[in-house]
C-alpha cells in the first residue's frame, strides 16, 4: 500500500483540494480522505503509488484551517463540513488568479540555465526524459555539450527523440538525442558535469532508482538539476491532480542526501520547482 503523504507542501494544496469538493456537497473527514485518494487514481498510470493519500490528521488541520478563516462550517447530522459564501468567494479568487497561466515553463527554464552561467563552455551534460528537447537546445546553443535522452515509455512520448532529432538545427556538433533508459545508460568515462531533467521526474515509474542512477552517471561534484511541477496549492490550481506525482521540496530534501548529494538548493517559480544539487565528494556510490 502506497504510503500517506504530509508536511507543509501537502498541508498547502488540501484547504483549496478541500474547498473543491465542498463546493459539490458537504462531505466528513473520512469521506474527503477517500474522495482525494479515488479523484488522484488516474495518477497510477505512472507509477502504483500516483494517487495521493493523506491521513486524517493532515486532513483535519486542512479543513479547521478553512474553519478559522470563515471558509467552512461544521454541519450536523453526520458531522460534515460545508462551504460558507466567503469559502466560495476564496475558490473563485484563487482560480482567478491563477488562470491563464502560461509562461511559468519558460521561466523556470531561464532561470534553470542561468544556475549553469558560471559552468565552462563544452561541459557535458545530460539532459533525462528531453522529450522533444525543450531544455536540450537551450544548453546546447549556450555552448553545452548535451546528450538528451527519452525512454519513450508512454504514448505521448514514443516518437519524441525523433521528433527531438529533427527539430535540432544547426548545434556544431554539442547536441545528441538517444532514445534511452537513464538506468541503463553506461557512465561516459569522467562522468557528465551535469544532469538535468526537465518535467520528468514526476514521470519516473521508479523515481528513486531513476535518481540513484543519474547519481551514479555524474562525475565527483557534478550537479543534478531538476525543473518539475511544484507540489502546493499554485502547482495544483494549474497542473491538477498531476502535480502530485513530482515530489515536494522536504521531500527532496529527505532523498537526496540519502542517495549521495548535498549542497541541495530549491527554488520555487510559481508553479514550478528547480532542485539543485551536488554529487557529494568522496562518498561510496550507493548500492
Amino acid at each position: 500500500m502506497a504510503a500517506t503523504r504530509r508536511g507543509p507542501s501537502i498541508r498547502d494544496v488540501l484547504p483549496y483540494y478541500v474547498l473543491v469538493l465542498l463546493v459539490e456537497h458537504r462531505r466528513t473527514i473520512p469521506e474527503l480522505v477517500k474522495d482525494i485518494e479515488a479523484r488522484t487514481a488516474e495518477n497510477r498510470s505512472f507509477r502504483r503509488d500516483g494517487a495521493l493519500r493523506v491521513n486524517s490528521t493532515e486532513m483535519e488541520r486542512a479543513v479547521y484551517s478553512l474553519a478559522e478563516r470563515g471558509w467552512a462550517r461544521l454541519r450536523p447530522p453526520g458531522a460534515s463540513w460545508g462551504i460558507t459564501s466567503a469559502g466560495r468567494r476564496a475558490r473563485r479568487e484563487m482560480e482567478r488568479k491563477f488562470h491563464g497561466r502560461s509562461d511559468s515553463k519558460e521561466r523556470a527554464a531561464s532561470r534553470l540555465v542561468a544556475r549553469l552561467k558560471d559552468a565552462p563552455r563544452g561541459s557535458y551534460v545530460l539532459d533525462v526524459g528531453t522529450g522533444e528537447g525543450f531544455l536540450a537546445r537551450r544548453l546546447a546553443k549556450r555552448g553545452f555539450r548535451v546528450l538528451g535522452i527519452d525512454s519513450g515509455a508512454f504514448d505521448y512520448s514514443k516518437d519524441s527523440v525523433e521528433t527531438a532529432r529533427q527539430g535540432a538545427g544547426s548545434d556544431n556538433g554539442r547536441l545528441e538525442f538517444r532514445k534511452a533508459d537513464v538506468t541503463q545508460l553506461r557512465r561516459p568515462p569522467g562522468g557528465f558535469d551535469f544532469v538535468v531533467s526537465s518535467q520528468a521526474v514526476h514521470c519516473m515509474r521508479n523515481q528513486r532508482k531513476c535518481l540513484r542512477s543519474i547519481h551514479k552517471l555524474l562525475k565527483p561534484g557534478g550537479r543534478f538539476l531538476s525543473l518539475d511541477f511544484l507540489v502546493g496549492m499554485e502547482g495544483f490550481l494549474v497542473h491538477g491532480s498531476h502535480c502530485f506525482l513530482a515530489i515536494s521540496r522536504e521531500e527532496w530534501a529527505q532523498i537526496l542526501p540519502a542517495i549521495g548529494f548535498d549542497d541541495i538548493h530549491t527554488q520555487k517559480v510559481r508553479d514550478y520547482l528547480i532542485v539543485d544539487a551536488r554529487k557529494a565528494h568522496g562518498r561510496a556510490e550507493p548500492s
